[in-house]
């Protein structure tokens, strides 16, 4: 196979897609200087044992009205920045999807376009929003039939409800946002208090942040721990919050109260789902 300068390039200016788009879209070259100190650097990478810098996975990435962007943005940085892979961003139309938040992202692909045979299906979470698409039956029967031949299926905060809805979690280990965590054993799952918890090719995260693991973790999975860690570098995700009380635990008793009151609407309906899915 033929190594074009600009395809050399593309390939060792950085493992993330972002740095290649961007050579694409200014259509300039960089100097036989630095395309060298580029073909070093991917030398380099290509002599390590774990990584595979090059692939074809094609990806799938639910979205639906109401969903919580970050719970897919996080993963989505690392999963596209695989070199070769394809990310397609699924709805039931091409219309933009308002997130929980308001602000729209477009879709790129339509259940019905979407390919049949995937590396992984994710289904991010969200609030009411996520409720109305686990009551979808055409969300649910996407969900569904592209699980069935899926490598991995994977969920990040109540995304994991849509998976539970559409009878995906029975007798598997799973997590979701801590507020409904325990609600996943009306799924038929078996609740982990864990960041991500990985069951067989079920693969879930815990609330909005945990989604940056779940896309690392799988990151690691599809192209090596060095392949990871690299795009971990990359991403500088050392995350050290201003304030620790992330977690039930670690939270004031009042605030824990307060958001368990907040939310408790929330739980009830989830446990209306689960109730009226088959488990």
């Amino acid at each position: 196979m033929k190594i074009t300068r600009r395809k050399l390039i593309t390939s060792a200016v950085g493992l993330s897609a972002v740095g290649a788009a961007a050579v694409a879209v200014k259509d300039q070259l960089p100097s036989v200087d630095e395309a060298q100190r580029m073909a070093k650097a991917h030398d380099a990478l290509m002599k390590l044992p774990d990584l595979k810098l090059y692939g074809d996975e094609k990806i799938a990435m639910l979205l639906y009205p109401g969903f919580t962007a970050l719970d897919m943005v996080g993963p989505n940085y690392f999963l596209a920045s695989m070199m070769g892979a394809k990310v397609h961003l699924v709805s039931a139309t091409l219309e933009p999807i308002k997130t929980d938040l308001g602000y729209a992202l477009v879709p790129d692909t339509t259940f019905a376009d979407c390919p049949e045979a995937l590396d992984v299906l994710f289904v991010p979470g969200g609030a009411t929003g996520t409720l109305d698409a686990a009551r979808h039956a055409p969300t649910l029967d996407f969900v569904r039939s592209r699980a069935a031949s899926a490598k991995y299926i994977t969920s990040v905060c109540t995304g994991s409800l849509i998976l539970g809805a559409a009878g995906l979690l029975k007798g598997k280990r799973a997590t979701s946002h801590w507020l409904v965590r325990n609600e996943l054993a009306g799924f038929g799952a078996i609740p982990v208090d864990e960041r991500v918890v990985v069951d067989g090719n079920l693969y879930t995260g815990a609330g909005v942040s945990a989604g940056l693991d779940l896309g690392l973790t799988l990151l690691g999975q599809l192209r090596g721990a060095a392949y990871a860690e690299a795009m971990q570098l990359q991403a500088e995700y050392a995350p050290k919050p201003p304030y620790d009380a992330g977690t039930p635990d670690k939270s004031r008793p009042e605030l824990l109260e307060a958001l368990r009151v907040m939310y408790d609407n929330f739980v009830q309906q989830t446990r209306s789902i689960a109730s009226t899915s088959a488990v």
